[in-house]
């Protein structure tokens, strides 16, 4: 079985549904826009930067390969290295004088930067400019980035971090760089040159961005870190899954949450080597500005619902409390009390609500009222038709005993005036209820005419007009009698000249029409039409017209009755307005 919700419930589901959810939809889509916003603004920014860190490693690197290349092609470079390598004594002496003023030419630009040029030649053989190599020199020419450098000559290859590489060096991380000449010297070849220098370029770079809230990196293709603007993060190496990251594009971006914190990470390659410049920013810092932000819109849509929640339940209270007040008035009515009323406020429309339920309830008691007072007239009417009917059965066989002492008299006046009444009354009373045929009551007429005319000595002239199609349809007990006598006996009697009545009885439309009329004296216009005060009571069984009027009224309403016509040139004409019955009512029988 369904159940039926309060109209409050409802509009309080409706408030929610309407303006809450959306609310609280719009509060989570906007701040979602604006987290999505905030994090592309900054990671576009972001990657800006490590781009633009990029090119500035990018120029460095450039600039100490063109240095490094410039003294990896130098003949001199390496004829006198070539000397300090065969030579002995004073020569050897002169030929290393020689070769620093050589390198310092070359590196007097990036002075004190240059930590040492080592030169490997082939059989085993290398010499170490500025300082000696820590690292064993057989352990050195088997690194796998030796041979690529051999294998690739003319091209400065920078390696990276190399710990401990070089003797009087107490940073362990140094930066280095190698170069093969392709110029082989026919009495020994220079395999390669080492140079090892500072990384303090490159920190200053990624130092120079005024940025404390992200983390930059230089990082190899092996993910470790060369540079960084945080000391204690050089050397380590990027999580495995960064490295897998980077390596597939030459710039981008992505979102790490696998360690304690989630991070946004751009990075950037820098050109003509295999380092990646690596952004990183604390997600927390990212969205600061989103934490407040959203921490106010979340508390003023709080504030807006708890103050629209109250507003509604005031709105709600003022729209169903006078409902329920009508309701229960109503509730009033329908056990009975016609004298409930409402009285209650509210809105304009309540207002008029209310007093339409007032107005209908007074209307609906005087309507009761009214049908009592119908009802109470139609049983005095009905009762003055069974006061006709006193002793129906002592009547008829009264009569009976007159008619057939009339035969045995040989009276056939008597006898056919007995038998005509006789018949009269007993077809009115041997039936019960209210309706009759119209072919009934056009033969008690006809049994009626006959007695008026013994009765008055005279013959009465009748024209009867009935529509044979409507002889079965009912109308009301005893109703045509009366009005035939008032005819009769106000209309004919007084008058000299033949009696004539015409009888009409034909269907108009949804109405019975009945017509009587008579070429008697006649009404005046004062008796044709009298107010109810003044209006004549002409006497049948106890019953005038006044009483047929006042009976087909009760019956049927006020459209229905008696009207009266002069009847040109002699009489009155009497028109009879009844509904067209064809099935007895089962409440009239």
């Amino acid at each position: 079985m369904q159940k039926n919700l309060r109209m409050s419930t409802i509009l309080r589901l409706f408030f929610i549904l309407i303006v809450i959810v959306p609310v609280i939809l719009i509060c989570a889509v906007i701040l979602n826009i604006y987290e999505r916003d905030i994090l592309q603004q900054n990671t576009g920014r972001s990657l800006q930067t490590s781009q633009a860190v990029a090119y500035s490693v990018s120029q460095e690197i450039n600039r100490m390969a063109g240095l490094f290349a410039s003294i990896g092609v130098d003949q001199e470079v390496i004829l006198t290295v070539f000397d300090v390598h065969q030579k002995t004594g004073i020569g050897k002496q002169l030929a290393s004088n020689k070769l620093k003023i050589l390198i310092e030419k070359y590196t007097a630009s990036v002075s004190g930067r240059v930590l040492s040029v080592n030169f490997f030649f082939d059989k085993g053989v290398s010499y170490s400019y500025l300082r000696n190599m820590m690292i064993e020199e057989n352990t050195l020419r088997d690194q796998e980035w030796y041979r690529d450098t051999i294998n690739t000559p003319d091209n400065v290859r920078f390696l990276g971090m190399l710990p401990n590489l070089l003797y009087g060096n107490y940073n362990p991380y140094i930066m280095a760089a190698a170069f093969s000449p392709s110029d082989p010297n026919p009495f020994s070849k220079l395999e390669m040159i080492l140079f090892t220098f500072e990384s303090g370029a490159f920190d200053r770079i990624l130092q120079s961005r005024n940025n404390t809230e992200s983390i930059l990196h230089i990082v190899s293709e092996k993910g470790e870190v060369i540079a960084s603007n945080t000391i204690i993060d050089r050397g380590s190496l990027i999580p495995s899954n960064w490295n897998a990251e980077i390596g597939q594009y030459m710039k981008g971006s992505f979102v790490d949450d696998t360690g304690a914190s989630r991070e946004l990470i751009t990075y950037a390659r820098v050109d003509n080597t295999k380092w990646y410049i690596i952004q990183i920013i604390p997600y927390k810092d990212l969205l600061e500005n989103y934490r407040n932000v959203n921490t106010f819109v979340w508390f003023l849509a709080i504030l807006i619902i708890l103050a629209f929640v109250l507003i509604s339940f005031y709105f709600v209270s003022n729209v169903t409390e006078p409902i329920r007040e009508l309701l229960r008035q109503m509730v009033r009515v329908t056990g009975g009390d016609l004298n409930a009323r409402y009285s209650g406020s509210g809105s304009l429309e309540m207002v008029r609500l209310g007093h339409s339920f007032n107005l209908m309830t007074e209307q609906v008691r005087e309507l009761i009222d009214q049908h009592e007072k119908q009802e109470v007239e139609k049983r005095k009417a009905e009762f003055a038709a069974l006061q006709a009917q006193i002793n129906p059965h002592f009547l008829i066989n009264t009569l009976n005993s007159i008619k057939y002492m009339a035969l045995i008299s040989k009276a056939d006046n008597i006898r056919s005036m007995t038998h005509a009444l006789t018949h009269l009354l007993a077809s009115s009373f041997n039936r019960g209820g209210l309706l009759i045929t119209i072919a009934e009551e056009v033969d008690h007429l006809k049994h009626y005419l006959y007695i008026m005319e013994i009765r008055f000595g005279r013959s009465i002239q009748t024209e009867w007009d009935i529509d044979q199609e409507i002889s079965g349809h009912y109308l009301l007990k005893l109703l045509l009698q009366p009005v035939l006598e008032n005819s009769i006996i106000h209309g004919l009697k007084e008058v000299a000249y033949p009696g004539r009545i015409n009888i009409a009885i034909n269907a108009e439309e949804n109405d019975l029409l009945i017509t009587i009329a008579d070429n008697g004296a006649g009404m005046t216009d004062d008796v044709m039409n009298p107010s109810d005060d003044k209006a004549p009571v002409y006497a049948f069984s106890g019953m005038g017209n006044r009483n047929v009027h006042r009976r087909i009224q009760l019956h049927y309403g006020d459209r229905y009755g008696l009207k009266y016509e002069h009847n040109n040139p002699h009489g009155t004409r009497v028109r009879i307005r009844l509904p067209l019955i064809n099935e007895r009512d089962e409440e009239m029988i």
